[in-house]
């Protein structure tokens, strides 16, 4: 990669993380939109993506984020309220912002009719508007540093002045946060680079390239910008803590500079005393408190996070052999070491587990814009409740998780909130609500959507399947609730362009099983819907119980057994050709796991082991032959040849050097019980 699309991948990283930010405080300023907090937020975050973007040279960008740091420094002015309007037009600009980084992305032109549109349109919000950032021009100067020159540097910079040059000492001290400092002198540099000629910097080039330096560096500039300009440049950097600045002459040695006024320019450094006398600074934003340290981060390439996972992975199951070698052999000597071995082992699995966790806000931020939007498009009102957003996951899941998602909150704006009329005529509320809440319950994550809509008719819903010659001949409600996963089932009267056109439930439905999770549905007509979905927290590495289907070894995700019992033949009974267990006084369906697998034997054995499942809220009873014991075991995907197999979720190498199948049980209990349920309720 070369220099250039290494700091255009840095620009885009950062801007992502502004624009989420912006549509996140902006929905908040809607629900809140007196809060100075906030409004000012807004404005630093706007000011920052200006900054960027003339950074990098991108000017349509730079020209809109312009006007919207002028609406919020309007705001921020009182001269004009957050109002509806205001907040529209800005969510629509910031959808025009992704847009122009998308298309900045693949290198191609976005409309610029669409651009200038919106920035007429942001003007006419107040037609007096003045450009914000002529009211804030500063002269900050300061003495310590350049304080003496060679002779050629006083040459170089009378000859520039001769020639209309302005020589300029700066010294820019990046934020303590900053852990990329190469990368920010680059960027830096480069906005300098079309404003004037850089002579001389401390410390040499290579260093500051490399980021081998404290906070702070030292530039000699001439231009002929005006100071302000130049400094206003720079601190437009996200990282960028303060700048001073010294106007150079070569007349003397003690470089005479201008005199600049307190009222003229921000100090910082000590935020309860005077600056020292003479030292002028300008801090990044305009908060003169000291601010707290924050905690120090890193971008990782996610392929390089992956790799580290597999080798995590790989001393897992190394470790393991050593245990189980160790036992044989009663090899006593290496216990205390192979010990060590083990908890280090242990910490170092866990602590890449955790770089791996996202929370659920990853995915969870856009949506309230994203319901709003549908509220304005459907005509209905509507609101997001969104609980539980800090909760984490695998990445892998969040990644997945995003379409499902949107997919049912979709579907609960369209085909679950009524219209207001209907919504009186009910008694209740005029706003309808859709809540989204997530929990962590032991390694597993429980993700729950509910709207409190007009719910899911059961009879409406089985005409619908005997028209599409789906047999429906004995199921119970629930089993007819479900039909709605069906492979191109749907219950829309007519395609539009949010929902309806047959694909989708059955999609969620996959994906959801995909990630070793299950989904379930509750619905009353007239009272609402309500989604469960159950996920694993990760697809790495999981604690297993290990058992044995005739003369096979299998493992099973430990996260959804909820007990172990042995029972004997006689303790099942046989409902409508549905074998049965009593559990807590329901009957619970019982799967021979040799028959979901096809096993064929004559043997008849009289001691058997229930092992006892709880997907969502349903039990389910899995019939084994041994238990083996818990084992910790490392997921591995099964390869193309086999990667069609239902029923597993791949293999694992265990201590001994065998390879064992992981069963899938979301697959194997959806697939066996089938109507069972229905027949036993």
């Amino acid at each position: 990669m070369d220099e250039n699309s290494q700091y255009r991948e840095l620009f885009f990283e950062e801007t992502a993380d502004h624009l989420e930010s912006l549509n996140d405080a902006i929905m908040e300023l809607e629900s809140d939109p007196t809060s100075s907090e906030l409004i000012d937020s807004i404005f630093r975050s706007a000011h920052t993506l200006k900054g960027m973007a003339a950074t990098m040279g991108y000017e349509s960008m730079t020209k809109l984020t312009h006007k919207m740091e002028n609406i919020f420094q309007l705001v921020k002015d009182q001269e004009i309220e957050v109002t509806h309007q205001v907040i529209s037009l800005i969510l629509e600009s910031l959808d025009c912002l992704d847009t122009i980084v998308e298309d900045l992305k693949i290198e191609i032109e976005t409309d610029i009719s669409i651009i200038q549109e919106l920035i007429e349109r942001l003007d006419h919000l107040n037609p007096e508007t003045q450009d914000t950032s002529d009211t804030e021009k500063t002269t900050p100067e300061s003495t310590e540093f350049f304080q003496h020159l060679d002779e050629t540097e006083k040459m170089m910079i009378d000859e520039a002045q001769d020639n209309g040059f302005e020589a300029l000492g700066l010294k820019i001290t990046l934020d303590e946060s900053c852990t990329m400092k190469g990368p920010r002198v680059y960027l830096i540099l480069n906005s300098l680079e079309s404003m004037g000629e850089l002579v001389h910097c401390e410390p040499e080039m290579e260093k500051l390239e490399n980021g081998e330096f404290d906070q702070a560096f030292t530039l000699l500039f001439f231009t002929k910008e005006t100071a302000e300009t130049i400094v206003e440049t720079i601190k437009s950097d996200i990282d960028v803590a303060q700048v001073e600045l010294k106007k150079m002459t070569p007349l003397d040695e003690e470089n005479v500079v201008e005199e600049a006024t307190a009222s003229e320019v921000e100090t910082v450094g000590q935020s309860d005393k005077q600056a020292e006398p003479g030292k002028t600074v300008i801090k990044k934003n305009d908060k003169l408190k000291e601010k707290p340290r924050q905690n120090q981060s890193i971008k990782v390439d996610l392929d390089r996070l992956d790799t580290f996972m597999n080798l995590v992975s790989e001393l897992v199951v190394y470790r393991t052999r050593l245990e189980n070698l160790s036992h044989q052999f009663n090899a006593t000597e290496i216990q205390d070491p192979l010990g060590q071995v083990g908890r280090i082992t242990s910490e170092l699995q866990d602590l890449v587990l955790k770089i791996r966790m996202q929370q659920v806000s990853v995915v969870t931020n856009r949506f309230p814009k994203m319901v709003r939007n549908l509220s304005r498009d459907l005509g209905k009102e509507m609101n997001l409740i969104i609980e539980g957003e800090e909760t984490e996951l695998d990445r892998t899941v969040v990644t997945e998780l995003s379409e499902p998602l949107i997919h049912l909150i979709r579907n609960s704006a369209d085909h679950g909130i009524e219209s207001k009329e209907r919504r009186l005529e009910l008694g209740k509320p005029e706003i309808g609500q859709i809540k989204l809440t997530a929990c962590q319950q032991g390694n597993r994550v429980i993700i729950t959507l509910s709207d409190d809509g007009k719910g899911l008719d059961p009879e409406m819903l089985a005409r619908k399947a005997q028209e599409k010659g789906i047999e429906i001949d004995g199921k119970g409600e629930k089993e007819i609730l479900n039909i709605i996963f069906h492979p191109g089932f749907s219950t829309a009267q007519e395609v539009t362009n949010v929902s309806g056109r047959g694909v989708g439930m059955d999609v969620v439905h996959s994906k959801i099983e995909s990630l070793g999770g299950s989904i379930e549905l509750a619905s009353e007509v007239n009272r609402g819907t309500e989604f469960t979905i159950n996920l694993p927290l990760t697809l790495s590495i999981i604690q297993s119980l290990m058992v044995k289907v005739m003369d096979q070894t299998f493992a099973l995700p430990l996260g959804v057994i909820e007990k172990v019992i042995s029972i004997s033949e006689e303790d099942l009974i046989s409902v409508h050709q549905t074998e049965i267990y009593t559990y807590r006084g329901k009957a619970t369906p019982v799967i021979r796991i040799k028959d979901v697998l096809g096993f064929e034997s004559n043997e008849v054995t009289t001691e058997k082991h229930l092992i006892m499942i709880l997907l969502g809220k349903k039990h389910y009873a899995l019939l084994v032959d041994e238990l083996i014991g818990q084992q910790e075991i490392v997921i591995k995907k099964l390869g193309k040849e086999l990667g069609h197999l239902k029923n597993y979720l791949g293999a694992t190498i265990l201590g001994n050097g065998d390879v064992t199948l992981i069963l899938d049980i979301n697959a194997i209990c959806n697939e066996s019980t089938g109507d069972a349920y229905g027949k036993v309720d």
